[in-house]
């Protein structure tokens, strides 16, 4: 990533604007920056004879940002550089077809794949249904890449991209919207199965966010994880399935061709939704009131289905302090500031789904200037 090397910098009076660039405070290591309402620190660390200024991995500005609050900061400090390779750093015009989390997914009719590799199946889905989102989900870089190209190549619209964990995209989805999920050769994770996408989580909000008689396709080759599958799929009180060993499907991938070659077995399972569900409750606060840093002990705290783990506390002022922590999810925890004191805020505020507002109600209580 951009990063410089540099010598003797002038100490700056925060908060200032510069260039267009808020700096908001200085805390220990970390600068706040404001652009365009873009909140983000950038790092400046004492290395002896030199400092290192470098981007900060929790709230990851673009690049285009990053570039203008390096020169607004050198501006302001005018230090000797030693060493910077920022000038590479390039204005990337956003990719129609990639979008993020915290996008709005309320398309009329869905299809989601989740993890689709090289991407050969995602793009048949969107060829056979030119008139339905396609949702692919996928976390290598490389293959959302490429897909990304031939969906310029190729001409197909109906293609939207995240890079996140498949596992909690479908919280961010209303319910009865999906036509159908395709969950397949995931990694079976033998020796991490908490890590694997078919969970009694993943189903129940399968179930929430498919149509009545939409369906949930898993096909793997690892016979362990069949038999896992099969094993969460029979939990459920009600439920139609339909098992396939080595059925032929309309699209194979490269990795099937040589499974196939290797006289592998390869397994189906569909989950046939039956189910009418609730609409999902979208009614989420992210808000505080005060908040006692002073609470915000080194252990992590570990609940049902989410985790809340204090990493660092330091004081900004006499009336403020930055909070490091990891809260929401165990499947996609993520990493975020607070600035604790009489009136609390997130830096950044966490994805909008269920799990993080549990956590965020469980860290009120933990941390409340009340108790």
């Amino acid at each position: 990533m951009p990063h410089l090397f540099i010598k003797n910098p002038k100490n700056i009076e925060y908060p200032i604007e510069n260039k267009g660039v808020k700096f908001l405070f200085k805390v220990d290591d970390l600068i706040a920056c404001e652009i365009e309402n873009k909140k983000f620190f950038i790092s400046l660390y004492n290395r002896g004879d030199k400092y290192l200024l470098k981007y900060d991995k929790v709230t990851r500005p673009i690049s285009s940002y990053l570039k203008r609050a390096y020169l607004a900061f050198l501006d302001l400090s005018k230090p000797e550089i030693i060493s910077s390779n920022i000038d590479g750093i390039k204005d990337k015009q956003p990719n129609k077809y990639l979008i993020t989390i915290n996008d709005s997914l309320d398309f009329d009719e869905i299809i989601v794949e989740i993890g689709f590799g090289s991407g050969r199946h995602l793009l048949h889905l969107a060829k056979k249904y030119p008139d339905i989102t396609i949702i692919g989900i996928e976390i290598h870089k490389p293959s959302i890449e490429q897909v990304l190209k031939r969906c310029e190549i190729e001409g197909i619209t109906n293609i939207r991209v995240i890079d996140y964990d498949g596992r909690l995209v479908l919280s961010k989805i209303k319910s009865n919207k999906i036509h159908s999920i395709y969950v397949h050769f995931p990694v079976p994770w033998d020796k991490k199965p908490h890590r694997r996408v078919i969970s009694e989580y993943f189903i129940n909000e399968s179930i929430r966010t498919l149509k009545k008689d939409g369906f949930l396709h898993l096909r793997t080759d690892s016979d362990n994880y069949f038999e896992y599958s099969f094993n969460e799929f029979m939990k459920l009180n009600k439920n139609e399935l339909k098992i396939y060993k080595n059925k032929e499907l309309e699209v194979s991938s490269k990795y099937e061709d040589r499974w196939k070659k290797q006289n592998k077995n390869i397994y189906d399972i569909y989950m046939i939704n039956e189910t009418i569900s609730d609409e999902l409750n979208e009614n989420f606060d992210f808000e505080f009131g005060c908040l006692d840093a002073s609470k915000a002990s080194d252990k992590a705290y570990i609940f049902d289905d989410f985790v809340i783990h204090f990493e660092k506390v330091v004081k900004i002022d006499d009336n403020n302090t930055l909070i490091k922590l990891t809260m929401g999810a165990f499947e996609r925890p993520e990493h975020l500031y607070i600035i604790a004191g009489k009136n609390s805020y997130y830096f950044n505020n966490p994805v909008k789904h269920q799990l993080n507002q549990k956590a965020h109600n469980k860290l009120k209580d933990i941390l409340s200037c009340q108790k």
